[in-house]
């Protein structure tokens, strides 16, 4: 046996030790920064980050309580096991094998496993493949019933990844994205993702508390995410991860904190079409937020005394025009809507997604700050207004 193959973690005792796991938080292009925000604030320790995501470690409860409350991760793991002296995908079998599945998959568990592996394991999904016949050989030679692998509805997510002749595996604290939250809600036309909307939340300094309108508010996402934040005392992926055997392993049962107890409406949500505003309550409905929030039907340059919102945060995804002829009359909202900020929520604070960043001088507004995000493959903003 190769000495590399020796110092990898053959035993699952850290399971019992969950403040001495290495953790790793993924997010989308350009969110790394906020997300190192949210690792800091939960009074963690940063190891090392990437445009990827970040590496971090700290005591059980903190850990438990981030992952609990972390808007902006699209998926949290921990590092499982670590081999070096890997030259190839045989070597990756052989050493896989000796690893104690049988202590995480039971019978029939479906798993899978994503790879991003280049160097000595060039091809991945060759690399998945071989790491898949050694957990189903380790059961073979065990005597012990199979597990199941399904790509589509998996109860463990493995990640696979290499570097030069070092493999890593982690083994992700839930199955399905993060960014589900738990619940069934859909999405309308051009949906922002949960992990952006939370991320343009904590970009615009929204807390809990303030009163916050979405004036371009489409299926609701935004809105509904900060109403999560007011529920069971900002743990947004309670759902997700109270039913995560792998999270209930590592941290035990979790109950939900507190409930948000004012009767005020803080959040409010308007959108032109009637049909997105359907959406969005009903939306709403599914993620146990309805009473958080009063959506209205109006033009994002109306202002309506019927709507309940006068000053705090603007945040929002306005559209942006993406197919041919569309970008005219998109600058020409831009413009119109610019001035009805202006003239309407002087004393407010205004953070949004910029998808086309050429449509912001239309506003005719001086940005506070901004930051370079990637939207649905496009090179996109973040970016905030004060209005005076």
């Amino acid at each position: 046996m190769r000495a590399g193959w020796q110092s990898a973690k053959l035993s699952l005792s850290e399971f019992d030790r969950p403040e001495a796991l290495t953790y790793h938080a993924s997010c989308g292009d350009g969110l790394a920064f906020l997300l190192k925000e949210e690792v800091k604030d939960a009074g963690l320790e940063i190891l090392s980050d990437n445009r990827g995501g970040v590496f971090f470690q700290g005591p059980s409860k903190k850990v438990r309580d981030f992952c609990l409350s972390s808007g902006i991760s699209s998926g949290i793991s921990f590092e499982l096991s670590s081999w070096s002296d890997i030259h190839g995908p045989d070597d990756l079998y052989e050493v896989a094998a000796m690893f104690p599945f049988e202590k995480l998959l039971s019978p029939k568990t479906k798993f899978r496993i994503d790879a991003a592996t280049k160097d000595n394991l060039q091809d991945s999904r060759y690399a998945t493949y071989r790491l898949k016949d050694a957990i189903f050989d380790r059961f073979r030679a065990q005597g012990l019933e199979l597990p199941e692998a399904d790509r589509e509805e998996p109860e463990v997510l493995f990640y696979l990844r290499s570097r030069m002749n070092q493999v890593k595996l982690f083994l992700a604290l839930h199955a399905q994205p993060l960014q589900r939250r738990g619940h069934g809600r859909e999405g309308g036309e051009a949906p922002l993702r949960e992990t952006l909307a939370q991320a343009l939340l904590r970009f615009s300094g929204w807390k809990p508390g303030e009163a916050l309108y979405d004036p371009f508010c489409g299926s609701g996402t935004l809105l509904i995410e900060a109403a999560l934040r007011m529920r069971n005392g900002g743990w947004v992926n309670y759902k997700s991860l109270s039913r995560s055997s792998i999270f209930t392993r590592l941290f035990g049962p979790c109950k939900a904190k507190e409930e948000w107890n004012s009767k005020e409406i803080l959040l409010f949500g308007s959108d032109i079409s009637e049909d997105a505003i359907d959406l969005a309550k009903k939306n709403a409905k599914e993620a146990g937020v309805a009473d958080l929030i009063h959506w209205n039907v109006a033009s994002a340059e109306e202002q309506d005394s019927s709507l309940g919102f006068k000053e705090g945060k603007i945040v929002t995804n306005p559209p942006y025009g993406v197919r041919l002829g569309d970008k005219e009359s998109v600058s020409e909202l831009y413009s119109r809507w610019g001035e009805s900020l202006k003239k309407n929520f002087s004393g407010s604070y205004v953070a949004m997604v910029a998808g086309d960043p050429s449509l912001l001088g239309f506003l005719k507004l001086k940005a506070d700050k901004e930051q370079s995000v990637t939207i649905a493959k496009l090179k996109g903003k973040l970016v905030a207004y004060r209005i005076d």
